[in-house]
């Protein structure tokens, strides 16, 4: 006697719910608004260029990246005012000048009239 097979049901595939009702409220996050974030990062970037720390005569002082090393200290010269970043061309104690943007943090200002006299 031939055997009868049964007609297999097919299975739908597993929907996931994303409705607000399937999480209770106090795991639900907050909603961020979009416009905020923007307008923030605006004001930011539209900071005025002129608000340099520097000027020609200070002392810059770039404090050094390994430990128990001294930092550099030199004299401004000459203070770029770029679209983006603020240069400073500086003479180091050896006599030689080089160009530098400073990065936040990375250096201090000593303004010449609170620096002792160089001799």
């Amino acid at each position: 006697m031939p055997s009868k097979k049964k007609p297999v049901a097919k299975k739908k595939p597993a929907t996931k719910k994303t409705s607000a009702a399937a999480k209770p409220a106090s795991m639900m996050k907050p909603a961020a608004k979009k416009g905020a974030a923007k307008k923030q990062a605006a004001k930011k970037s539209m900071a005025p260029a002129a608000s340099t720390s520097a000027r020609r005569g200070d002392l810059i002082v770039i404090d050094s990246s390994k430990v128990g090393s001294p930092p550099r200290e030199g004299e401004v010269l000459e203070v770029i005012q770029g679209a983006i970043s603020v240069s400073y061309r500086v003479q180091w104690p050896d006599g030689h000048q080089s160009l530098i943007a400073p990065g936040l943090g990375s250096a201090r200002v000593v303004p010449a009239r609170q620096r002792p006299a160089l001799s």
